[in-house]
């Protein structure tokens, strides 16, 4: 219904700013003169709740208290800030989904043209050129990205996070982007430590296992080695 009368204003905006001026002018000549109304106002009262729609009803909805203006405000006030939260939660995820798949086009993209260098250079020339420019694109992004992290009261995180079924090898011996590190702060952090083998494996006394993991300059390093020990 909101969207049909928003429509149908934009739609008939001309005979309706006819209409306005015509009943201004007739609101002028009552006794006392009725209130003016402007366009403004108009394009605000665009819900069915502003409309005096059902006036000729069996029951007179304009004494009911939820047609008090101030109320109907609130209301709307509370549902936006109810719904904007719900809108926070939502933006946590997917502002590390898109890092996800920034990073992994690098990495595609790195991987690509290494493959192609040799064996088809004219190939990875033209992969190189568009590389590059969504390494612009991916910059300007990531300063959007930069700066909402940035606001007061953010609660989500500047990590890249990982896309379901993507093998995590393909990302080794890649260097992370320009923008992830120049921009965002992240840098790659190389940890190797030993862990004894499992039981019942007489042929692997110890191994050592290495772990990338990115972090924001602005994140504490203890959280960094607790990070890599849950790891």
């Amino acid at each position: 219904m909101r969207e049909k009368i928003g429509k149908a204003l934009k739609a008939r905006a001309d005979a309706i700013k006819h209409a306005l001026d015509d009943y201004n002018e007739a609101a002028s000549r009552l006794n006392p003169p009725r209130e003016k109304l402007t366009w403004a106002k108009l394009s605000e009262t665009v819900t069915l709740a502003e409309f005096d729609l059902l006036r000729e009803t069996r029951q007179d909805i304009r004494k009911l208290p939820w047609t008090n203006p101030s109320r109907r405000e609130g209301m709307n006030l509370y549902f936006g800030i109810k719904g904007a939260k719900q809108e926070i939660h939502r933006l946590n995820i997917e502002i590390r989904r898109l890092l996800a798949f920034m990073v992994d086009d690098h990495v595609d993209y790195h991987r690509a043209i290494a493959s192609n260098i040799i064996s088809n250079p004219a190939l990875a020339s033209e992969l190189s050129r568009q590389w590059e420019y969504r390494m612009q694109i991916n910059a300007q992004i990531a300063i959007r990205l930069r700066e909402t992290g940035n606001l007061k009261g953010f609660t989500g995180s500047l990590l890249p996070g990982t896309r379901e079924g993507r093998d995590p090898a393909l990302n080794e011996d890649v260097p992370l982007p320009p923008w992830a590190e120049q921009i965002l702060g992240l840098v790659e952090v190389s940890v190797e430590y030993e862990e004894e083998a499992p039981p019942g494996d007489r042929d692997l006394d110890r191994h050592t296992v290495e772990e990338v993991v990115g972090r924001q300059l602005d994140i504490d390093m203890d959280l960094v080695v607790q990070l890599v020990e849950n790891l």
